[in-house]
C-alpha cells in the first residue's frame, strides 16, 4: 500500500489535518454535521470528504476488502455526495448518479486551478452588506456553480447546482488528461473505482487479469459486461421452469391455479433485487449504465408489486371461498372474487403511481392525465361500465344465483356463471345464452328455483256418456287422492267440474306440490297422473277424445200440437194484459208474472 500513497504524502496530509476533517467529523465534536453554510465551507468540505474517501480506499479497503469495509466505503461516498444538489435526478437513480458525479467532480477539481480558500466567500462575506443577497457562487473560469438552498430541510446550505451535476461527466472528460494541481491521496480515484468491483471481487484480482478485460466499453470495463451476461443467463435459466410451473392448474382446482399464477411475479420480486445487488454492488456498474440499472430495477419492482397485487387477489378470494360455508359457484363466491379483484386493481394502481413518483415522473401530472384519460375511457367504455354496475346490482340484490333455474324474457335455463360483464344461462337444449348484465339488471327475471311450491294444474275431460253420479264419484275420489298425498299442500287442492267441452265433460285439477326440485316435481306429477287414470277406470267411465256423433233419422218437422198450445198460451197472456204493444214490438208489461227461474 506504501506504493500507492507515499510517506511524504501521508505526512503532508497529517500536517494539513485533512484526515479527521475529511471524514466529516470534528475531533472534539464527532457528531457535528459538515459545514456547508457558505461557499468556502462547502468547497472545503467536499474536497476533504473526497480526500477521506481516497485515503480509506488506499489504506483500508483495497489491501483487504470485506463487507464491513465496503459499507464504510459507501458511507464515505454518500457523505461526499451530500454536497450535491440532486433535485434534478429521479429518486431511484440518486445513488449511482450521485456517486458517479462525486468522483467526476472531485477529479475535475483536482485538475483545475482553484482560488485560495481565503478568497472564496465565507461566513464573514455573507454576514456583510454585499453578501446578504448572495445566492450563487461560480468557481472562476469554470461553469461549476455553488448555489444556496432556499427552503426545504437543507435551507441555507450551499450545494453544487443541478446544472453542475448534469455537466460533471462532460467536464471530467475535458480535463482528465491534465495533471493534478493539488495533492490527492489516491491518484486516478475515478478510474480505480470504475474498474473495481464489490467486496467479493478484490481489486488485486482485477489488476492481475489481462489488460483487455479492463478496457472501457461503453463507460464500463469489459469484464463487467461479461459478468452481467453470466448473471442474466443464470436468471433466464431459472425463469423457464418457473414460467412452466405458473401455467399449471386447472379450473377444477381454482385455488391451486391462482397460486401457480402467482409464481412468476414472486420470482421477479425475488430475482430483481438479487440481480440489482450483483450488478450495482459486486460488478459495480457505474455512471449512466448504473443509473439505468437502478431505474430499471425500481420500475420492475413496482410493476412486479402491482402484478402481485393483481395475482394475489384470486388467491385470497379462493382461500376464503374454500371454507365449507361458501359454495364455489354461489353468488357470495362470485361477489368475493369480484371485490378482491377490484381491491387488487386499486392496490396495483397505487403501487404504479408510487413507482412513477420514484422514477421522477410528476405524480400530479400522472393523476391529472389519468383523470382526463379515465373520463375518455369511461365514455368510450360506457357499455362495459354499465355491465359492471349491472353485475354488482345482481350480486347485491341476489335476484339469481349460480345454479338457479330462471327465466329472462324467452330464455329459460340454469345460470352457469355471473361475471363482471355478462351472465351465462344454459338452456334445456344445452345451448348457452350470454346476456349482458346491463340488460339483465333491467329485465324482469323469474327465478324458478326460489319457488317454495310448484303448481300442478291440468284439465281432464270425461266422455259425455258419463252419468252425473259417476262424475260425482270421480270428483270425490280425485279430491281424496290429492288431500291424502304427503307432498301436496292440502289448502291448495281444488277439483271442480268446470264446463262442457266440445267433446268432453271438463274437470279442472289445481294444487301445489311441496318441492323446489323440478325433477322431483315431474316424478310426483307422473305418479298422480297414473293414479288418475286408474280412478277414472274404476268409476266405469273413460277419458273423452275429440269426436263427432252423427244421428241418421227422418225429419218429422215441427210438432203441430205443441205449436198450437204455445200460440194459445200467448193469446191468453195478451188478453190478460201481460203484454203491451210498443213501436219496438211486444214486450211484457210491468205487471207480468215474474219468471220462476
Amino acid at each position: 500500500m506504501k506504493r500507492l500513497v507515499p510517506l511524504a504524502l501521508w505526512a503532508f496530509l497529517a500536517w494539513l489535518g485533512l484526515e479527521p476533517q475529511a471524514t466529516g467529523q470534528d475531533v472534539d465534536h464527532p457528531l457535528r454535521p459538515p459545514d456547508r453554510s457558505n461557499p468556502r465551507a462547502a468547497l472545503s468540505t467536499f474536497l476533504n470528504h473526497g480526500d477521506a474517501l481516497g485515503l480509506y480506499l488506499a489504506n483500508e479497503y483495497l489491501p483487504a476488502p470485506s463487507q464491513a469495509k465496503f459499507h464504510r466505503l459507501i458511507a464515505l461516498g454518500d457523505a461526499t455526495t451530500q454536497g450535491l444538489d440532486l433535485s434534478g435526478v429521479p429518486p431511484a437513480a440518486k445513488g449511482k448518479t450521485g456517486r458517479a458525479t462525486t468522483l467526476a467532480l472531485y477529479e475535475t477539481l483536482g485538475r483545475i486551478p482553484l482560488p485560495p480558500l481565503e478568497t472564496v466567500p465565507g461566513q464573514d462575506v455573507l454576514s456583510g452588506p454585499s453578501g446578504t443577497n448572495l445566492m450563487r457562487w461560480t468557481i472562476p473560469s469554470t461553469e461549476i456553480v455553488l448555489v444556496r438552498q432556499d427552503g426545504g430541510s437543507r435551507s441555507g446550505e450551499w450545494l453544487f447546482s443541478p446544472e453542475t451535476v448534469a455537466r460533471a461527466e462532460h467536464d471530467f472528460e475535458r480535463v482528465q488528461e491534465r495533471p493534478y494541481l493539488r495533492e490527492v491521496p489516491l491518484p486516478k480515484l475515478k478510474e480505480i473505482v470504475t474498474n473495481s468491483g464489490g467486496w467479493m471481487i478484490p481489486y488485486r484480482w482485477i489488476v492481475a487479469w489481462p489488460s483487455w478485460l479492463r478496457t472501457p466499453v461503453l463507460g464500463q470495463a469489459a469484464w463487467k459486461w461479461g459478468a452481467l451476461c453470466i448473471v442474466l443467463a443464470c436468471v433466464l435459466s431459472l425463469l423457464m421452469p418457473v414460467h412452466r410451473f405458473s401455467r399449471r392448474g386447472t379450473g377444477e382446482r381454482p385455488f391451486f391455479q391462482a397460486l401457480a399464477q402467482l409464481a412468476l411475479p414472486v420470482f421477479f420480486l425475488m430475482a430483481t433485487p438479487m440481480v440489482a445487488y450483483l450488478a450495482l454492488v459486486q460488478i459495480n456498474l457505474r455512471g449512466g449504465v448504473g443509473s439505468a440499472v437502478e431505474l430499471l430495477t425500481t420500475a420492475i419492482l413496482f410493476i412486479t408489486g402491482a402484478w402481485i397485487s393483481w395475482r394475489i387477489a384470486p388467491v385470497v378470494a379462493e382461500a376464503i371461498i374454500a371454507s365449507p360455508r361458501i359454495a364455489p359457484e354461489s353468488v357470495d363466491a362470485h361477489l368475493i372474487r369480484i371485490c378482491s379483484r377490484l381491491l387488487g386493481i386499486v392496490a396495483g394502481a397505487g403501487l404504479l403511481a408510487a413507482g412513477a413518483d420514484r422514477l421522477g415522473m410528476p405524480l400530479y401530472g400522472i393523476v391529472a392525465g389519468l383523470g382526463v384519460g379515465g373520463l375518455a375511457i369511461a365514455l368510450a367504455a360506457q357499455p362495459s361500465i354499465e355491465n359492471l354496475i349491472g353485475g354488482l346490482s345482481l350480486f347485491a340484490d341476489k335476484a339469481i344465483r349460480v345454479g338457479d333455474h330462471c327465466q329472462c324474457g324467452t330464455d329459460i335455463g340454469m345460470v352457469e356463471a355471473i361475471g363482471i360483464r355478462s351472465t351465462r344461462i344454459r338452456g334445456a337444449d344445452r345451448s348457452l345464452t350470454t346476456i349482458p348484465n346491463s340488460t339483465l339488471s333491467k329485465a324482469s327475471i323469474v327465478n324458478l328455483s326460489e319457488r317454495d311450491r310448484m303448481l300442478m294444474q291440468t284439465m281432464i275431460g270425461l266422455r259425455y256418456e258419463t252419468h252425473p253420479d259417476q262424475l260425482r264419484h270421480v270428483l270425490i275420489r280425485i279430491r281424496e287422492l290429492l288431500l291424502g298425498h304427503p307432498r301436496i299442500a292440502s289448502d291448495s287442492v281444488r277439483v271442480r267440474f268446470v264446463g262442457f267441452g266440445a267433446s268432453s265433460l271438463d274437470i279442472e285439477i289445481y294444487s301445489y306440490l311441496i318441492t323446489r326440485d323440478r325433477s322431483e316435481f315431474l316424478a310426483i306429477r307422473e305418479e298422480l297422473f297414473l293414479r288418475l287414470m286408474e280412478l277414472v277406470e274404476e268409476s266405469g267411465t273413460g277419458f273423452a277424445f275429440p269426436s263427432q256423433t252423427l244421428y241418421f233419422a227422418r225429419d218429422g218437422g215441427l210438432d203441430t200440437g205443441r205449436t198450437q198450445t204455445a200460440m194459445s198460451q200467448v193469446r191468453q197472456w195478451r188478453e190478460e194484459g201481460r203484454f203491451t204493444t210498443s213501436p219496438a214490438g211486444a214486450t211484457p208489461s210491468s205487471t207480468a208474472t215474474p219468471d220462476p227461474d
